[in-house]
């Protein structure tokens, strides 16, 4: 574990830095809240009050928190879950299982689900089950059968300039894939090279709109879907949903949003953000820094 950091969060839940990646696992605010406000509450669980079966795909698990607070919810109702993670790396889920405060967050059921995952990669609970499947995502998601549409994709790599691999063009594409007509892809990234890519794959893309403790931020992640959000469903309790601004949508022309690319799926990161970088700098777009200073300026 020598390359994991513990420690707390403001809102007192674990977190990692990993310092390979140089990047911590969430939001200094809050683990917890980091996946309530950017996962859960986007997901708009109640919309399947009475669907009879739910399919959910978490890319890169890492502790955990998203599924926990999906699962939470949903298995205090009657809906079947079908349940598939992708993840590379099995020690944060390992880490947090020995860890007190990470333990005291979840309810029983939740603890029994990371546990069952930890031993052995399944998970059975009456009519539910659950897969993790371990390695490079681009290469386990095959594992999962290609008629399996998902109703919610959770995905929550490092941050694209880290892990570019899974932020690919074809890896958006191939996740858009496996969406189902009524489902959500929901991500904590604003990046307009991702946003570009999920619309390119045919999506509706919206922003999550920041709470009142994030009003500095412009955005708090991003929900793509295959069908036009429901009036009614873009307003809802304490979060918001919203078309892009004038200001998104204007960072979706700018070099920023030339996507990473990865034709094989087996590209490393480094010649994936060189290959993107060659690109920019031949490319005809406006350059990223006039739409900030037009945008900071605006403000």
């Amino acid at each position: 574990m020598d390359d994991y950091k513990k420690h707390t969060t403001k809102d007192g839940s674990l977190s990692l830095y990993s310092l390979n990646y140089e990047e911590g696992f969430h939001d200094k605010n809050g683990a917890l809240r980091e996946s309530i406000d950017k996962y859960l509450l986007p997901a708009q669980l109640e919309r399947f009050s009475n669907a009879k079966k739910i399919v959910v795909l978490d890319v890169c698990m890492g502790l955990g928190y998203n599924t926990g607070c999906i699962l939470g919810e949903l298995l205090q109702s009657n809906i079947k879950i079908e349940w598939h993670g992708l993840e590379i790396d099995q020690r944060p889920l390992s880490l947090g299982l020995n860890e007190k405060i990470f333990q005291e967050i979840w309810s029983p059921k939740v603890l029994d689900f990371f546990n069952c995952l930890n031993k052995s990669g399944k998970w059975t609970e009456g009519f539910n089950e659950g897969t993790i499947h371990w390695g490079d995502a681009r290469q386990k998601i095959y594992e999962i059968q290609d008629s399996l549409l998902f109703d919610l994709i959770l995905l929550d790599p490092f941050s694209p300039q880290k892990c570019p691999e899974l932020w690919s063009e074809e890896f958006i594409s191939l996740l858009t894939e496996r969406l189902s007509f009524d489902g959500r892809l929901i991500t904590y990234s604003t990046a307009a090279s991702i946003r570009a890519s999920l619309k390119r794959a045919g999506l509706k893309v919206y922003s999550i709109v920041p709470s009142n403790d994030y009003q500095r931020k412009w955005s708090s992640g991003t929900v793509a879907m295959k069908k036009k959000l429901e009036q009614q469903l873009i307003s809802k309790n304490n979060y918001q949903l919203k078309g892009l601004s004038t200001r998104e949508v204007e960072h979706l022309a700018t070099r920023s949003s030339i996507p990473y690319r990865d034709p094989t799926g087996r590209g490393k990161s480094k010649e994936i953000i060189s290959t993107r970088e060659l690109e920019q700098s031949k490319s005809h777009l406006i350059n990223t820094s006039s739409w900030r200073k037009r945008w900071n300026t605006a403000q």
